[in-house]
């Protein structure tokens, strides 16, 4: 069991460091990108990938909002 605080603590503490470590991890990929000798088409399969990852970023920002917003609304105080 824990407690909402606790609970919402933790929640926003894994959202912060997912965005962390997925711009981390795309400005890496992109660097790596300019210098590489990889083909046009293969960097671009690569970009539309991080595309994708980004879009599915946001999607998941969205889920976690709507998350803590119906933690924070509930009346409950242990989960």
């Amino acid at each position: 069991m824990i407690e909402k605080n606790e609970l919402l603590k933790r929640i926003k503490g894994v959202e912060q460091s997912e965005e962390s470590v997925i711009a981390i991890y795309s400005n890496h990929i992109q660097n790596v990108l300019r210098y590489s000798t990889l083909s046009e088409d293969v960097q671009f399969k690569v970009l539309d990938m991080l595309q994708k990852l980004d879009a599915d970023i946001q999607n998941h920002k969205s889920m976690t909002k709507q998350l803590i917003e119906s933690i924070i609304k509930n009346g409950k105080d242990v989960y």
